[in-house]
């Protein structure tokens, strides 16, 4: 009899929810096992001992823990294997196999991805609600201060508050009216992107000629929804599920299972959200627009320089001064984007990505894969690949 993986969904998110799903589903399909999903109605602890016998046998349980819930520890599964997922590291006692964000991590890829646009000032929007949810949001944002302490640069942070959504927006509304102009803001989530982007329209700052903006997540429905587009830092839900259901699977070996597993994040997804202030030049603009069209048809910085009528050299110290970095970095950004779309979502052979991506050979993409993630293509692939 095939066993059973018991999911409880304490706090149904959508996207997130789905991808982290997906990923649990294409593990446990890997040993012919069974996903349950336990509805939030039917996941209390007294329903535990009728959930272990109609799903006979259990592997281990995977607890989503971002709501806040505290009412699963360990000890209510007896020998069962559990795995929490976004629990607060206090959750008790951190006792417990955990996989979740590195929230730290996360903050310095924003805050490299926001100091390309060369700021005037930093700024953070954290979370709104539920409180359950405040300790990803103030880790980021603590992670984010210290980064922007270290630049010299002013920055700006909006208090939380317990408060209406109405509430919220007037709140949020004043505060961006105060920022300085040319402050790069990130936004801990998707969500509250969302939300400071529809509150700088309401007080008239423009995103991204005054302000820029960036989330966390890169949610389709809601960074390419709203206007401007919204940048976001891409995170691999699905690697969490697929690494939360592998570690069910480890649970018996002591010398293969990590307590603590945190996803770094991938890249940023650049939307029209950080152009920004360095980048407000008509050239620049177009050119940036050029490469994100043309990247991996084989562009060159020289071509495009001569797009511009100017020598190279110059226009590699406009674009740098502009932007933050250098004309050949936008390019290797673009195709890498296109090289993970690759290796998760199609059946492109790993050797044929370079060519796929504009790279002149293998060996110049697998150096910038290994350096940007720390693993071959091959490895990424595996872990990553959809069924």
């Amino acid at each position: 009899m095939a066993a059973t993986i018991l999911f409880f969904d304490t706090d149904s998110c959508g996207f997130i929810q789905s991808a982290s799903l997906a990923g649990m589903r294409r593990f446990a399909l890997s040993l012919r096992w069974n996903l349950v999903v336990v509805p939030p109605a039917e996941s209390g602890r007294d329903r535990l001992r009728a959930l272990f016998a109609e799903h006979r046998p259990v592997a281990g349980c995977i607890v989503e823990c971002s709501s806040g819930r505290r009412d699963l520890p360990p000890g209510v599964f007896g020998s069962v294997p559990v795995v929490y997922m976004h629990a607060d590291p206090s959750l008790y006692g951190g006792r417990g196999r955990r996989v979740g964000y590195d929230d730290a991590a996360i903050a310095e890829a924003a805050f490299r991805e926001l100091s390309a646009g060369l700021p005037a000032a930093f700024a953070v929007v954290p979370f709104a609600w539920p409180p359950g949810r405040r300790g990803w949001s103030m880790r980021r944002e603590q992670a984010f201060a210290a980064l922007a302490a270290k630049s010299g640069k002013p920055f700006f942070s909006l208090p939380w508050k317990r408060e209406t959504k109405e509430r919220r927006e007037a709140r949020l509304v004043r505060w961006l009216s105060a920022l300085p102009r040319h402050t790069a803001i990130f936004a801990v989530g998707d969500m509250a992107a969302l939300e400071t982007a529809a509150a700088a329209r309401l007080c008239h700052r423009s995103i991204p000629r005054e302000l820029t903006l960036l989330g966390v997540d890169s949610n389709p429905a809601l960074c390419e929804a709203s206007r401007p587009t919204l940048s976001s830092i891409l995170i691999d839900h699905e690697l969490a599920g697929y690494l939360a259901a592998k570690a069910i699977a480890e649970a018996g070996d002591q010398a293969a299972t990590l307590h603590e597993i945190a996803v770094r994040p991938l890249l940023a997804l650049r939307r029209e959200s950080t152009g920004g202030f360095g980048r407000r030049e008509p050239f620049v603009l177009e050119a940036v627009e050029i490469i994100r069209s043309k990247a991996c048809d084989g562009l060159t910085v020289a071509s495009l320089a001569s797009r511009f009528r100017c020598s190279r050299p110059l226009f590699d110290r406009r674009f740098r001064e502009a932007v933050g970095h250098s004309a050949l970095e936008e390019i290797l950004h673009v195709r890498l984007e296109k090289a993970f779309t690759l290796l998760a979502r199609t059946d492109v052979p790993v050797g044929a990505v370079a060519d796929f991506c504009g790279f002149r050979s293998n060996i110049a993409l697998h150096w910038l894969f290994k350096k940007r993630t720390g693993m071959s293509m091959s490895e990424w692939r595996k872990r990553n690949r959809h069924p």
